[in-house]
């Protein structure tokens, strides 16, 4: 019924709340990752301790998308298909073989750094930053290259995507720290002036996220009839609380205040809130990119 209320399409259930969760999960785990690899790769040592922990959040975050989209398939054996009959065109199949190749890397590089091999980390963690930022590319290009949905077919989707992923990956990842030092010695505790660093490498994210999303807002709404009509009509009446309130006003310009009023950037207080309100902010923009145009295509 889903699928014949949506997209007039009687033999498919159209995508939900449960992919626009996989494309979050996606891209909180590179966002992790990349933090994971500063110390190590990157050569910046107040990192290093973070590393094994940043990686591991990584892995658990990427672990459970391949369990949502199984799920999604509606018949377990058919993700099968996309290694089988591989058509290596889609860049669904793409995806496929990198969320099953990024997590071993992911573990090889975990490893390395467990044991303290700085030579080996610092390749596999090369290679499994460009096979996070690549598994989170192609899920903007699944977006994108769909000619018949807005505001989806733009160019501008992967770097949304990759966009979104960077700060979300850090929001998480400073709230799991966060309860972790309620978990471990004090001694090994994160200290709040390396969580603040991170919230600073986080509003640089926001400030880029805004960007883009003000040069799509300008281009739906001195655009098409039809560019206008789903901001007008979808974004900000449907679909106004994820993508207004929840993406924008909680997930960026909330955080960006608290971030750049010196008082609430250096409390441990004002960065856990920015983070919280950023890493589920972007949970927004995810909602609406996959629901929105599908709305659109049914009711207009």
């Amino acid at each position: 019924m889903e699928g014949e209320v949506i997209a007039n399409a009687f033999q498919n259930a159209y995508w939900g709340f449960p992919i626009a969760l996989y494309f979050w999960l996606v891209g909180a785990s590179a966002g992790s990752f990349v933090i994971s690899t500063l110390g190590w790769v990157f050569g910046i040592r107040k990192y290093k301790p973070i590393a094994f922990f940043a990686s591991n959040t990584a892995i658990v975050a990427l672990l459970i998308v391949p369990v949502l989209l199984i799920i999604d398939a509606g018949k377990p054996y058919r993700f099968l298909h996309l290694f089988i009959f591989a058509h290596w065109s889609a860049p669904m199949v793409w995806g496929s073989f990198l969320i099953m190749i990024y997590p071993i890397a992911m573990g090889f590089y975990s490893y390395f750094v467990y044991h303290k091999n700085q030579s080996r980390a610092r390749v596999l963690g090369i290679l499994a930053i460009v096979l996070a930022l690549s598994t989170h590319w192609y899920t903007g290009v699944v977006m994108q290259l769909n000619p018949s949905r807005l505001p989806n077919h733009t160019s501008v989707a992967p770097l949304l995507f990759l966009t979104g992923a960077y700060v979300s990956g850090i929001g998480l990842l400073i709230l799991c720290l966060w309860l972790r030092n309620f978990l471990v010695a004090v001694k090994t505790r994160v200290s709040p002036e390396l969580l603040a660093d991170m919230a600073r490498l986080m509003l640089y994210g926001i400030v880029f996220d805004l960007f883009l999303l003000g040069n799509e807002f300008l281009q739906m709404t001195y655009g098409t009839g039809e560019e206008r009509a789903i901001l007008y009509e979808v974004l900000l009446e449907v679909f106004r609380w994820p993508y207004l309130y929840l993406e924008v006003v909680w997930g960026l310009i909330l955080p960006l205040i608290i971030l750049v009023i010196p008082k609430l950037n250096r409390s441990l207080t004002g960065v856990f809130a920015a983070s919280f309100m950023t890493a589920t902010g972007v949970y927004g923009m995810r909602i609406w990119w996959v629901m929105g145009a599908q709305y659109y295509q049914g009711h207009f």
